[in-house]
């Protein structure tokens, strides 16, 4: 069991930043970087973002992602700090996280969790999700 404010690696916990978001969605299949419509940069699984960076008025990172649980917003509702934005729609929920507040193996499941929902079922089933999280363990 990991300590408290350390990874199970025993690495220190530290929060997250957009090249974290870069190493780990490049171990997902098919996973691309592009751009979005305004010009950040944005991770795609076929023609659909499944990771967006954005930032806030002082410059700090946020993660926009996206969930097929639509029961998060209200799992999340303490943590306001961390994901000042959830919205959830009829199938899908859209949630914005300081990456400066996410530790990476946090970062990792929120990004497969968005990789599965926006990127299809053929390409969520060619994810072996041990071997993926074991990037950040």
């Amino acid at each position: 069991m990991a300590a408290a404010g350390e990874l199970r690696s025993g690495r220190p916990m530290t929060g997250s930043t957009w090249r974290d978001v870069e190493q780990l969605a490049l171990g997902l299949p098919d996973a691309v970087l592009g751009q979005a419509h305004e010009g950040s940069p944005a991770f795609y699984a076929g023609r659909h973002q499944f990771a967006r960076l954005r930032w806030d008025e002082q410059d700090r990172q946020i993660a926009q992602l996206w969930s097929g649980d639509l029961e998060l917003a209200e799992a999340l509702a303490t943590r306001r700090t961390v994901f000042p934005v959830v919205h959830t729609f009829s199938v899908r929920v859209s949630l914005w996280a300081f990456l400066d507040l996410l530790d990476t193996r946090e970062l990792a499941e929120l990004l497969l969790d968005s990789y599965r929902i926006r990127g299809g079922k053929h390409r969520a089933g060619r994810v072996d999700e041990a071997a993926y999280l074991a990037l950040v363990d």
